[in-house]
C-alpha cells in the first residue's frame, strides 16, 4: 500500500458513521426547500392545473423562486427582524406572479394569462410558506448546530447566554476547547471543557461538533485569562491540519456575532475590524440614491403625519398653554451640531425642575411618547439634510464628548448621518445608561458596515413592530459590549 493510500485509509477510519452534511449545511438546505423551493413549486403546480399549460406552470415556478431569492438576501440578519422578513416572504409570490404575467403578455402567448389567473397560485404559495416556516422552526429546534468555542469558559458562557437571551434556537454551545494545550475536562462557569487544541480532531469527532468558534485569545482581545494562548495563526494552522476533511466549519467570534446577533462585540474587537473601510470599494460618502430615498419617504411620511402633528400641537397648546415644540442641540454627521425638533412632552420648565424625568412628562406627553408621535417633526430635519430616515440616533454634545472619552470607537458614529430610526433603535430601544449606549454603538457600527437602501427599507418596516410591539431588551454580558479606552480609569459601572 502506498503512503497516499495509507493516509486515505486512516482518514476514512477516523470518520466512523459521520454524516456528509453538517447541521449548518442541513439548516441552509432546509430553508431552501421549505421557504423557497416549496412555495415556488406550489405556485407552479397550481398555475399548471388552472391554465393547463406546462409552460405557464414552469414560468410561474421560476419567477416565484427568483423573486424570493432576490428578496431574501443572506447579507442581512432577517432572522432578527421578523416583521420585515415575513413581509418579504409574502411579497415574493405576487411579485413572481406579476412577472410571469408580464412575460406571458410580452412574448405574445395565446393563453391570455391575466392577474386573475394568478390568485390561486399566490394563495397556494402563501399557504406552503406558512407551513414551511413552521417546519423550519421545528427542524432548527430539534437539530441545533453543535458549537464548540476555542477560548475561555467565560466567553463560551457569554455566547451561550446571548443565544438564549435573543431567542436563537438553531445553535447550542456544547463546551469550550482549551487553546493552551491543557485541559482537565472540568466544568467552569457552567461550561464543560471538551479537550485541548492539540486533540482538536478527536474533540470534533467525539462530540459531533458542527461549528468551531474562535474566541478572543489574549488580553488585547478582551481575554486576559488567556495571556499565554497561541496566536490566531497557530490556531488556524492546527484547525486546517486537523479538520479540512471533516464536515465542520470554523468562524471567528466577531463574524459569528455579526451573522447571528447583528452587532459588533466591541468588548472583544480590535481596530483590525475597521480595515474594510480602507478597501478601495468602500463608499465613504452617501450616494445620491440615499438622499433621494430620504426625500421620497420624508415627503410621504410628512403628508401622512401632518394631521397627527396638527392635532397633537393643538392638544399640547390646550393642555398648559405652553410652547408646542421642543428644540435641542444634537451632534450630527462629521461632528456638526444641529437643532433637533420634537413635539414637547415635558413641562415647560423641565430644564430647571429638579424632579425625576418621569414626573415631568405631561398627560398629553405620555400619549405622544407611547405612540412616538413626538418624533414626527424630525421629518423636517430629513428634508433639510440634517438627518436621514435611517441612521444612529443623534445625541447631546456633552453626552457625545463623555462617551467618546470612555468608549473606544464611539467617534466612528460621526461617519453616519443620524436618523429618525435605525438598526440600534430597532434592536436596542431606548437606552438611558452608558452601558445601553455602548450596546447601541455595537449595532450602529454593524449598520455602518452593511448599510444599503434595501437594509434601510427593512429597518423602516421593522420600526413599526418596535413601536407597537416592544420587546424586553436582553443585553449580553457587558464584557462583550464595552471596549474602554486604555488608561481611562473607568469601569463599566462607573462610566458616565
Amino acid at each position: 500500500m502506498t503512503d497516499a493510500s495509507h493516509a486515505v485509509s486512516e482518514v476514512s477510519e477516523s470518520r466512523p458513521n459521520l454524516p456528509y452534511l453538517s447541521r449548518v449545511s442541513a439548516q441552509r438546505k432546509a430553508e431552501l426547500v421549505c421557504l423557497r423551493l416549496g412555495p415556488a413549486i406550489a405556485g407552479g403546480v397550481i398555475a399548471y392545473r388552472h391554465l393547463d399549460s406546462e409552460w405557464q406552470g414552469l414560468l410561474v415556478f421560476v419567477c416565484m423562486f427568483l423573486a424570493v431569492t432576490l428578496l431574501r438576501r443572506p447579507r442581512y440578519p432577517l432572522h432578527l427582524i421578523p416583521l420585515a422578513s415575513a413581509m418579504l416572504y409574502l411579497l415574493a409570490p405576487p411579485l413572481g406572479a406579476l412577472t410571469a404575467v408580464l412575460i406571458s403578455i410580452s412574448d405574445g402567448s395565446p393563453s391570455n394569462v391575466t392577474l386573475g389567473h394568478m390568485v390561486a397560485p399566490v394563495l397556494g404559495a402563501w399557504v406552503v410558506t406558512g407551513m414551511g416556516a413552521w417546519v423550519l422552526h421545528r427542524f432548527r429546534t430539534d437539530s441545533r448546530v453543535r458549537v464548540a468555542v476555542i477560548g475561555s469558559h467565560q466567553f463560551a458562557r457569554g455566547l451561550q447566554a446571548e443565544l438564549k437571551a435573543v431567542g436563537i434556537r438553531g445553535y447550542e454551545v456544547i463546551g469550550c476547547i482549551d487553546p493552551k494545550h491543557s485541559c482537565n475536562r472540568s466544568v467552569v462557569a457552567g461550561v464543560r471543557c471538551l479537550g485541548s487544541l492539540v486533540l482538536l480532531r478527536n474533540t470534533v469527532l467525539d462530540n459531533s461538533i458542527d461549528l468551531v468558534v474562535l474566541g478572543p485569545l489574549g488580553p488585547n482581545e478582551g481575554a486576559p485569562e488567556l495571556s499565554d494562548a497561541p496566536s490566531r495563526l497557530e490556531v488556524f494552522e492546527r484547525a486546517a491540519d486537523a479538520c479540512l476533511d471533516l464536515p465542520v466549519s470554523l468562524i471567528e467570534s466577531g463574524q459569528l456575532y455579526e451573522t447571528v446577533f447583528g452587532h459588533v462585540p466591541l468588548g472583544t474587537t480590535t481596530s483590525a475590524w475597521f480595515q474594510y473601510m480602507l478597501h478601495p470599494e468602500y463608499k465613504r460618502a452617501w450616494p445620491a440614491s440615499k438622499r433621494l430615498f430620504d426625500l421620497i419617504f420624508a415627503v410621504l411620511i410628512g403628508l401622512i403625519a401632518l394631521p397627527l402633528v396638527a392635532i397633537s400641537a393643538l392638544a399640547i397648546k390646550l393642555s398648559d398653554r405652553g410652547s408646542i415644540f421642543y428644540r435641542q442641540t444634537r451632534v450630527g454627521e462629521g461632528g456638526r451640531e444641529f437643532e433637533l425638533l420634537k413635539l414637547r412632552t415635558l413641562t415647560e420648565d423641565a430644564d430647571t425642575d429638579p424632579r425625576p424625568m418621569d414626573e415631568l412628562v405631561t398627560p398629553v406627553g405620555k400619549i405622544l411618547q407611547a405612540l412616538h408621535i413626538n418624533e414626527l417633526p424630525q421629518v423636517w430635519q430629513v428634508l433639510k439634510g440634517d438627518m436621514s430616515m435611517v441612521g444612529p440616533r443623534p445625541e447631546l454634545p456633552e453626552i457625545v464628548a463623555s462617551y467618546e472619552k470612555n468608549f473606544t470607537y464611539y467617534d466612528r458614529r460621526r461617519l453616519l448621518k443620524p436618523g429618525i430610526t435605525g438598526w440600534a433603535t430597532v434592536r436596542c430601544g431606548y437606552s438611558g445608561t452608558p452601558l445601553g449606549e455602548a450596546w447601541k454603538l455595537c449595532h450602529d457600527l454593524y449598520y455602518l458596515k452593511r448599510r444599503s437602501l434595501f437594509f434601510d427599507l427593512l429597518i423602516m418596516i421593522e420600526t413599526a413592530s418596535a413601536i407597537f410591539l416592544p420587546e424586553p431588551i436582553n443585553r449580553p454580558d457587558e464584557r462583550f459590549i464595552v471596549a474602554y479606552r486604555a488608561g481611562s480609569g473607568q469601569q463599566p459601572a462607573e462610566a458616565t
